[in-house]
């Protein structure tokens, strides 16, 4: 039904006159799609006079409904809907249909494919590992991630491959194309990182794995045992140290899902709308699941509720999270990362068993790190005996971060481009000239500060 009319009044009129409708023909159905754009929450600043006003003509319709007649809305935003429409009474039975799990998309699969069984290429194992990279996916997305497969088939058969059918390959190549729908309306990131991408810190890397991958990979192992997986976890370390690149790493390398919040970016002017964005984060990280929700910076959100600077919002919005992290809707699949440079002002009730219980300390790399940032950062600059002197620039940057290594290479390669447009190297003086500007932003005292926390909470992997 199509409700929203131009003028004053008209939605009312409209609404009365379905019911009317509905009530002279019972049994019947009436279905209100989208029906959050309808009777939005009058909580919300954008709100209008004439939205009360629908929302008080459609509460008196449902009360005043009688014999066989039912009223179901659909939405995609249930918080956006109007309270006083979701009382006892009115919309009062509310039925969730959750994003298809693996063994529905392998179903859902496995239907599309029976059907051109003649055109394609795929094994019944191909499909279900398809199945398990699409998390988030809902039946539509699946199928238009065939559409695109199906196109690059026509494709190669217009330029002359008659023979040609869908392949594996094809699917890959179109899953970049294809943006879930669960994650629509949030920021998505896709990281294209690897572990091999940041230097050293392999305890860190292994600490990760056992927490994130492990749960996935021997999810039958953990069901069996009765072992719930971690919640989250929390990195901290100076910065520069590759603490947002680990989180990438980790979701690239474990195919998990990943929404990626800067704490600082969650506050609004708006009364409320802080909270609401926490709130349908954890509900796209649910529906997407397994996910990862990456929040950077997440002391600016999560500040001790005991401080003297921590103001209201900043109450409210950690409040919300800590009741989602608890709620009633469970948090399977969902694993929540924050990073930090300064732990210590981070609420502990946001770091007690069942939250952020897993801390891992970030530490600058060390030489054997530096030689890898290094190696990873001059693979193009032709350095004469390069392994030699990465060793001696590896001893001359101790104490540097990972950034500040990288930023060494790159101003490096700057200033040989400077000397010689042309150049095809990079030379030693180059880095040398480099490494004269370039000031340590991490000092003793500032390890000591990690080393303290360190020692007050004890990392538990």
């Amino acid at each position: 039904m199509v409700l929203q009319e131009q003028y004053l009044g008209g939605t009312e009129e409209a609404l009365r006159g379905y019911f009317e409708e509905a009530e002279k023909y019972q049994p019947s159905v009436i279905l209100i799609d989208e029906i959050d754009s309808l009777v939005p929450n009058r909580n919300n600043d954008d709100t209008t006079e004439v939205d009360s006003r629908v929302v008080a003509t459609l509460a008196m319709l449902l009360d005043g409904l009688t014999g066989s007649v039912v009223v179901i809305g659909a939405t995609n935003r249930i918080n956006n809907i109007d309270t006083n429409l979701r009382r006892r009474g009115r919309f009062d039975k509310e039925v969730a249909i959750p994003v298809p799990d693996a063994d529905a998309r392998f179903d859902i699969l496995s239907r599309q494919f029976k059907d051109m069984s003649d055109a394609h290429e795929l094994s019944n194992e191909q499909i279900k590992a398809i199945a398990g990279k699409t998390h988030g996916y809902v039946g539509s997305d699946l199928d238009s991630l065939l559409d695109e497969s199906i196109m690059k088939c026509v494709n190669r058969r217009l330029e002359g491959d008659l023979e040609s059918k869908v392949t594996d390959a094809d699917v890959e190549e179109s899953l970049t194309d294809i943006v879930p729908s669960a994650m629509k309306e949030l920021v998505l990131e896709v990281p294209k990182v690897s572990w091999d991408d940041i230097g050293g810190q392999e305890d860190v890397k292994e600490q990760l794995k056992e927490m994130v991958e492990l749960p996935i990979t021997a999810a039958e192992s953990f069901r069996r045992l009765g072992i719930s997986a971690p919640k989250g976890l929390l990195l901290y370390g100076p910065p520069g140290c590759s603490k947002t690149l680990t989180a990438k790493a980790l979701a690239s390398e474990s195919g998990l899902n990943f929404l990626a919040i800067k704490g600082p970016e969650i506050f609004n002017k708006y009364v409320g709308e802080s909270e609401k964005t926490i709130r349908e984060i954890f509900h796209k990280a649910r529906m997407s699941a397994p996910s990862i929700i990456f929040i950077d910076e997440i002391d600016a959100i999560a500040t001790n509720r005991d401080d003297d600077g921590s103001g209201h919002v900043s109450k409210q919005v950690l409040n919300t999270m800590l009741n989602e992290m608890d709620g009633v809707e469970e948090l399977k699949g969902v694993v929540i990362i924050g990073a930090t440079n300064r732990p210590d002002v981070i609420d502990p009730a946001l770091l007690r068993p069942g939250r952020l219980d897993t801390r891992v300390y970030v530490s600058p790399p060390d030489k054997e790190a530096r030689y890898q940032i290094f190696e990873k950062n001059t693979k193009n600059y032709n350095l004469q005996d390069k392994e030699s002197f990465l060793k001696k620039l590896s001893d001359m940057t101790d104490g540097f971060s990972g950034s500040e290594c990288v930023f060494l290479c790159r101003k490096a390669g700057v200033n040989a481009v400077k000397e010689e447009r042309d150049c095809k190297i990079v030379k030693e003086e180059h880095f040398l000239e480099a490494f004269k500007g370039i000031q340590k932003n991490i000092t003793p005292e500032m390890l000591e500060y990690y080393r303290d926390f360190e020692s007050k909470y004890a990392v538990t992997v």
